[in-house]
């Protein structure tokens, strides 16, 4: 019998956020709610998502050009919470109903449609889960133990009830966390967002800030994107950016896939940041934020807990993440890979 749920959520539960229901029917679904342990990492430790910034490091020739064009185009740092953003939905993929999703897009990744019939089979999907309300409609569905995630764009049903997505992705959580760029005859198919990156690398998640501490870069979009560093040229990106959404031309353009580093040497303290706020800025000094996606505004993503934001209630927004000069930002220099 399927279990329906209420779109409330249950604030403070010791395991998380879960759907209001039965939760015993839940369990034997494979739904394990919304948390994470703060120290869950995703992918190895010799990901780039995971690997500290050694200082000093060498900026990017156009590094200022880059920040002085985000700059004047983005003007504030803000955070995405329940728009824009994804969910992580933890399950036990045992325990899953295993369903069929069918490609909204016509898009065939042959990772998980070897056939390429536009069909995607034999995916652990509990009953009821949702993805994120905007246009973009991500959502992760994330094994702990089987250390897998099962990543999607657009994800919904359409008018015959059937499960669809315009992007779909599996990822190893014990591999590196990234596909090389432009590489195999469907590369443009490959990750659930614009640089075909993992989702769940970069989000910054509730038990972190709880912990005091996030150990691994974080995921951004600026409005200033690359698709070329000049007109009519080929598309590129930086590693571990296999793609891009860009659109920018020129060499103040920043490329999907660049490392972005707040000044290692500024001093927190004097920017009247919120403990939280801090934390997210340390991380942003140690592991840098890697550029994921274009969008309208300069942001950081954090897991999306539902309609009222959850738990990040508890820390008023993160307004005070505008507090954080643009300027004092830099592009790293990467190894930008130019499609053939």
């Amino acid at each position: 019998m399927k279990t329906r749920f209420s779109w409330c959520f249950i604030r403070g539960s010791a395991a998380g956020l879960f759907l209001l229901g039965s939760l015993a029917n839940a369990a034997d679904g494979g739904y394990l709610g919304m948390s994470l342990p703060a120290g869950f990492r995703a992918f190895s430790e010799l990901s780039p998502w995971n690997t500290p910034i050694l200082n000093p490091a060498e900026a990017d020739p156009f590094s200022k050009a880059m920040i002085g064009r985000l700059q004047r185009e983005a003007v504030i740092l803000r955070g995405a919470f329940v728009k824009w953003t994804v969910p992580v939905h933890v399950i036990d993929s045992r325990q899953c109903p295993r369903v069929s999703v069918r490609s909204s897009s016509g898009e065939k990744n042959r990772d998980v449609d070897p056939n390429g019939d536009g069909i995607v089979e034999d995916l652990p999907i509990p009953p009821d889960i949702w993805p994120d309300p905007a246009r973009d409609g991500h959502m992760i569905l994330v094994d702990p133990h089987a250390r897998k995630s099962w990543e999607f764009s657009r994800f919904g049903r359409d008018t015959n009830g059937q499960y669809i997505a315009s992007g779909i992705s599996v990822w190893d959580l014990d591999g590196l966390g990234f596909r090389l760029p432009f590489e195999g005859r469907f590369w443009w198919t490959y990750g659930s967002n614009g640089a075909g990156t993992p989702l769940i690398a970069g989000l910054i998640r509730p038990e972190e800030i709880e912990a005091g501490e996030i150990r691994h870069a974080l995921m951004c979009s600026t409005p200033v994107n690359r698709k070329s560093s000049r007109a009519g040229g080929k598309m590129e990106v930086c590693p571990p950016a296999c793609k891009t959404d860009g659109q920018g031309i020129g060499p103040d353009t920043i490329p999907e896939g660049a490392r972005l580093q707040l000044d290692p040497s500024l001093d927190l303290n004097r920017l009247g940041l919120s403990p939280a706020v801090k934390i997210v800025a340390r991380a942003m000094q140690e592991y840098g934020m890697i550029v994921t996606d274009g969008a309208r505004d300069f942001k950081v993503y954090f897991q999306n807990l539902g309609p009222d934001g959850g738990k990040w209630g508890k820390w008023s927004g993160f307004d005070d993440l505008n507090k954080i000069p643009i300027t004092s930002f830099r592009v790293l220099q990467c190894d930008i890979v130019v499609k053939k």
